[in-house]
């Protein structure tokens, strides 16, 4: 069973991130994720602007939405 434990800190200069973890947590193996505030220089338009180019570049097919809906009507009639 999966066990969550929420803990604060700071960041420093160094990147380096030091917890202290409740003895409840089993020893082991653990999962970290870290999540930040945006800095104020960061702007979520050009964060977006930027995931759209991305996507943009990415190769593969486009389709219609048309396309998709018939192509979800097809599996969806051999299930």
């Amino acid at each position: 069973m999966m066990q969550a434990v929420r803990l604060n800190a700071v960041l420093k200069d160094d990147h380096r991130l030091q917890l202290e973890v409740p003895e409840e947590i089993a020893v082991g193996p653990v999962e970290v994720i870290v999540l930040s505030e945006r800095g104020a220089d960061s702007k979520p338009e050009q964060s977006l602007g930027a995931l759209f180019e991305a996507i943009d570049q990415m190769p593969g097919s486009r389709h219609s939405r048309d396309e998709i809906d018939r192509a979800i009507a097809d599996e969806s009639g051999k299930l």
